[in-house]
């Protein structure tokens, strides 16, 4: 009976030594918390004590360590918690500001190996109207005088800029909203300020002549609750192939665009960085302000890719030429852990920009 009571004690003691550490958050998960509010709190608990703890704060430029041995690098922020050796690793944030919004990560060392835990900020505050939407057409369509080649393959993007929070937008065709052919949404926010955009594609048939699409983006700043742009359908009567007067570029000298971005549609399925396996990777890719516009090659690992690519948008202003290409592409589970690149060539160099795929089943 004493070796069964010892042998039991033992294989407690090693599973107790074993068990996956649990990193606990307080709050825990989430928080809202409005901007301007002082003396917000971040805590990171574990149940043993830490070699160390990493924090990535957002609006940090980087990740630091987080003791009360060091002080913070980022102004505004100072150490919380009982320490290290008490399984306890926080932050202060003195006053929250827009940059706040995001993912609070802490990743601690226990025993040699790393836990991470993360809590989800959101700032709230005075909701800000966005500009008015708008519709653009791929570079690809030849709509002439507003007209349109019947058969042909329309691709059109609506645009919500500089609202808080983003526009959620919607497609009509002559007041019937529309489902099908209607793209994936992607959402970019910088500064409290969020442009949402939505691709929508349509074969223009004989009875779409005279009809109109309409984008709606709703937003609680606008009066009434949304506001509307609308493209007219016009078709072509008569084809020629009477050359188009060549326009005149703005800009005559070479110009390098910056580094290509790369943006995930805010409606594919993640958890904690990593997409769901079997399910659409949605990538736009986005190259601005170059002359000429950009060309993009895409790849996963050393294959480039070729389905799957949409017609890449260019729109223009004063500072060159902005491209914008979207990749949709079915994840499987031997994607984990390859890399997703887009190159943007240019008279004047190349560049690219990479994106691990972590999936999850």
């Amino acid at each position: 009976m004493k070796r069964v009571a010892v042998f039991a004690v033992v294989l407690s003691a090693f599973f107790r030594c074993n068990h996956a550490i649990q990193v606990i958050t307080e709050p825990s998960g989430q928080v809202t918390v409005a901007e301007g509010q002082q003396n917000v709190n971040l805590l990171c608990l574990v149940e043993e004590p830490m070699d160390f703890c990493i924090v990535k704060v957002p609006g940090a430029p980087a990740p630091f360590a987080a003791s009360d041995k060091l002080p913070a690098p980022v102004e505004g922020i100072k150490f919380y918690g009982l320490g290290w050796s008490k399984g306890s690793c926080g932050i202060t944030i003195d006053t929250i500001k827009p940059t706040h919004d995001g993912p609070f990560e802490c990743t601690v060392s226990v025993k040699g190996q790393t836990y991470k835990g993360q809590i989800d900020i959101s700032v709230s505050g005075e909701a800000v109207a966005p500009e008015p939407p708008k519709i653009e057409l791929a570079s690809n369509v030849d709509s002439r005088n507003g007209e349109f080649e019947f058969g042909k393959k329309v691709t059109m993007k609506c645009v919500s800029r500089n609202g808080w929070p983003g526009a959620k937008l919607s497609w009509y065709l002559d007041g019937v909203k529309l489902t099908d052919d209607v793209g994936a949404e992607f959402s970019e926010t910088a500064n409290r300020r969020t442009t949402v955009q939505q691709i929508y594609r349509r074969a223009i048939a004989v009875e779409d002549n005279r009809k109109q699409v309409t984008c709606r983006a709703e937003h609680s700043a606008y009066p009434g609750g949304f506001m509307e742009t609308s493209l007219p359908i016009k078709l072509k009567k008569v084809y020629t192939n009477e050359k188009q007067e060549p326009q005149k570029e703005a800009l005559t000298e070479l110009i390098k665009p910056r580094a290509p971005q790369l943006i995930v549609s805010s409606e594919v399925a993640q958890r904690n960085g990593a997409f769901k396996a079997g399910s659409n990777l949605v990538v736009q890719c986005v190259s601005k302000d170059g002359n000429p516009p950009a060309g993009f090659l895409w790849f996963l690992n050393d294959q480039l890719i070729y389905e799957g690519l949409s017609a890449p948008f260019i729109s223009r202003n004063i500072r060159g030429n902005t491209v914008q290409q979207t990749l949709t592409y079915r994840l499987k589970p031997a994607d984990d852990g390859k890399m997703l690149i887009c190159k943007a060539r240019h008279p004047e160099g190349s560049e690219e920009t990479r994106l691990k795929v972590s999936t999850y089943n």
